[in-house]
């Protein structure tokens, strides 16, 4: 896709944060603050102020997640969790010292979960399953490592290198799909979905588990994400996927796999590498990048467009009408289906200057260099050709007149038999005319660029200026 409307994005550079660069995990707790799993520590965010709690033993932090009051992490070597003290800071308590002598050397923990009572810590190596009741641990440990690990509402679900994917139950790993694509390549996530999962590789798209069924979801954008490798994904609330890449920034899918957006650092995110994704209680999607954190509020009516191309120039008048947004720019009129991902039309013999888009009467007149044109559809008519066209305003109690302001004074446009026609110049005025209004006394104030205030006193027929006052 060459171009597309895209939701606004708020940049928070590392020199903003105070922090690392990279960001690995993301979540929020009951008064939404935001935690970011950072090179350097624990990152806080209130909304307004960013503090950094630095990693106990002074690693990378890995994953943080908060569950009811505390607030879970894990780093290289080390895992447990953060609580606020009587003086607003966090106090880091630590789990796994606990276990010291059962973690393995040179561990990190790369993710946490949540299911019941149970708080699940893994590694590449093994899940440490913590008991908040009992306090006790149970370790997983399967042969070949731990890939990655998932949550559902009902299951938690992993991945073996070279065996495929496992269920734990009753606190063991219990072999669902030893498919050779779940065998072959890395899952990024997976959602429960009504027929059973929804399975996201990192290299090969979607494909949907039913029992022991595996068929790949299609998607608009499968051959784009198999060349991007997919390092992280989450289902938003409203049930659109969004898919963070290595090298190629996020997609937005629907829930059948049609794209919503391609948002990459060309189209305004800081960085096309996605370590991170989080949707907040807003639904502001946050981003954690290789270098910084952004931002995404989907849910804005405000969307900006970004020419790739260089086609359609810069921007003078904007208008939707009948259903189609028009844009005039220094290079002519443009259209498209409104809210559409198409791209923009040129409308033919409207090449050079558009000054103002105006619509009155169900009818779209079009201010231009070359004069004035009524646009129907993607079709443009001239109507006047005497000199460039800047505005237009209707005129008071005569609802089949409008008054143009001209690069060489103001003119009449007059409906006759159901058509908009150029009626003739008012006589007795010649200056350029771009920003005018008009009183029910047809008086009209002209703003002229260098010579001040015109007050024009127009006569009924709408002929010629009776008085003309200068104001400079």
């Amino acid at each position: 896709m060459l171009s597309q409307e895209l939701p606004p994005i708020v940049k928070y550079p590392s020199t903003i944060y105070g922090a690392g660069n990279q960001s690995w995990m993301i979540s929020q707790d009951d008064q939404n603050y935001l935690y970011f799993a950072n090179n350097e520590g624990l990152l806080e965010y209130n909304g307004t102020n960013w503090k950094l709690y630095p990693t106990p033993n002074e690693t990378i932090m890995r994953s943080v997640k908060v569950i009811d009051n505390k607030i879970y992490t894990g780093c290289y070597m080390n895992f447990g969790y953060w609580t606020r003290q009587s003086n607003g800071k966090l106090k880091y308590t630590s789990l796994s010292d606990t276990i010291k002598n059962k973690i393995l050397d040179d561990e990190q923990f790369w993710n946490i979960l949540k299911y019941d009572q149970w708080i699940l810590f893994q590694s590449l190596n093994r899940i440490y399953i913590y008991d908040t009741k009992t306090k006790g641990f149970k370790i997983i440990s399967p042969k070949n490592g731990v890939v990655k690990s998932f949550s559902t509402k009902t299951s938690i679900y992993y991945q073996t290198t070279n065996e495929g994917l496992f269920e734990i139950e009753a606190g063991r790993g219990k072999l669902i799909s030893d498919n050779p694509i779940l065998k072959k390549y890395t899952i990024v996530n997976l959602y429960s979905i009504d027929e059973g999962l929804l399975i996201q590789t990192q290299l090969d798209g979607f494909y949907k588990l039913t029992g022991t069924s595996l068929t790949p979801f299609m998607t608009d954008v499968d051959a784009a994400i198999k060349s991007s490798f997919v390092y992280s994904s989450q289902r938003l609330q409203d049930g659109s996927y969004a898919l963070g890449t290595v090298s190629n920034g996020i997609f937005i899918l629907s829930n059948s796999g049609k794209l919503n957006y391609h948002i990459s650092q060309s189209k305004g995110l800081s960085n096309n590498t996605v370590l991170s994704l989080f949707e907040d209680r807003d639904q502001n999607v946050w981003v954690g990048l290789d270098n910084g954190i952004n931002c995404i509020n989907l849910q804005t009516p405000v969307h900006s467009f970004t020419d790739d191309t260089g086609v359609l120039g810069t921007v003078y008048a904007s208008k939707v009408h009948n259903g189609i947004l028009y844009v005039g720019t220094n290079q002519g009129l443009f259209c498209k289906k409104y809210q559409s991902n198409g791209d923009f039309q040129f409308i033919n013999g409207t090449k050079g200057q558009v000054w103002s888009l105006f619509v009155y009467d169900n009818t779209l007149f079009c201010g231009h260099d070359s004069g004035t044109f009524i646009i129907d559809n993607a079709s443009a008519r001239s109507i006047f050709s005497g000199s460039g066209t800047w505005k237009f305003e209707s005129v008071p109690n005569a609802k089949n007149q409008l008054l143009q302001g001209n690069y060489y004074g103001i003119s009449v446009l007059e409906k006759v038999n159901n058509q908009w026609k150029f009626k003739n110049k008012i006589k007795g005025f010649d200056y350029s005319s771009r920003y005018f209004e008009i009183t029910n006394k047809l008086e009209v104030y002209v703003s002229h660029e260098y010579k001040g205030i015109f007050r024009i006193q127009l006569d009924n027929s709408l002929l010629k200026a009776k008085q003309f006052y200068a104001y400079p």
